[in-house]
């Protein structure tokens, strides 16, 4: 009988020790910054060797960048699928809405750094990489938003113009409540926030039809 190598158990291993890194990065980051957060801290909170801590990541600058992109990922994948989920036009902006006050409300921590440290120093290594996820992200959802404005439904607007209105105002109530400890209370925000966006979108697409000047 063939033994099994036991590799697919080595990579769960070693999948399941990064994350361990990841996870205490951001509990170190959240709670005391990342300048007063050591890799020693990490390591303590990871319960992992230097060794371990080291062959994942190079230095504290690639470990915090890291952190980012992945969580930058995560958020991207969620929204994206929520997004997906729904070829109606209104009930498609609304669940984005929805789902970033949701999102939010459940990783307050990995929130909370995305949102603080997008242009902080050591993203400096990331950027490339952050900028061909955000371009994927922009080419799906932009594929999604002309089916509606082919239709009529939604103003012929960019992308950063569709983030502003659909996630802006909703990331400032995020932001507040988060800092504050009150993740909590970001839910009772959501069907303003919907009606709000929705609204907006609509205003728009309205007034361009008719042909008036803004």
């Amino acid at each position: 009988m063939r033994r099994s190598s036991g590799v697919p158990g080595r990579a769960t291993a070693t999948a399941a020790r990064r994350r361990a890194i990841l996870d205490a990065a951001l509990d170190g980051f959240t709670a005391h910054g990342f300048q007063a957060t050591t890799m020693e801290d990490i390591r303590r909170r990871a319960g992992a060797s230097t060794g371990s801590l080291y062959h994942h990541f190079e230095s504290k600058e690639q470990l915090a960048g890291e952190l980012y992109l992945e969580g930058t990922r995560r958020v991207q994948e969620s929204g994206l699928a929520a997004l997906l989920r729904h070829d109606d036009a209104e009930r498609g902006i609304r669940a984005v809405v929805r789902w970033y006050l949701a999102w939010v409300a459940r990783n307050p921590k990995l929130a909370s750094y995305l949102i603080e440290h997008r242009h902080a120093e050591f993203m400096a290594s990331a950027e490339s990489a952050l900028d061909r996820m955000n371009h994927a992200l922009r080419d799906d959802v932009m594929r999604w938003i002309d089916r509606h404005v082919a239709a009529g439904e939604l103003p012929a607007l960019g992308m950063e113009m569709y983030w502003a209105i659909l996630i802006g105002p909703s990331e400032l109530v995020c932001r507040h409540r988060v800092r504050d400890g009150r993740a909590r209370e970001i839910a009772r925000f959501a069907r303003d926030l919907e009606d709000a966006a929705w609204g907006a979108l609509r205003a728009i697409a309205r007034r361009r039809r008719s042909g008036r000047r803004p």
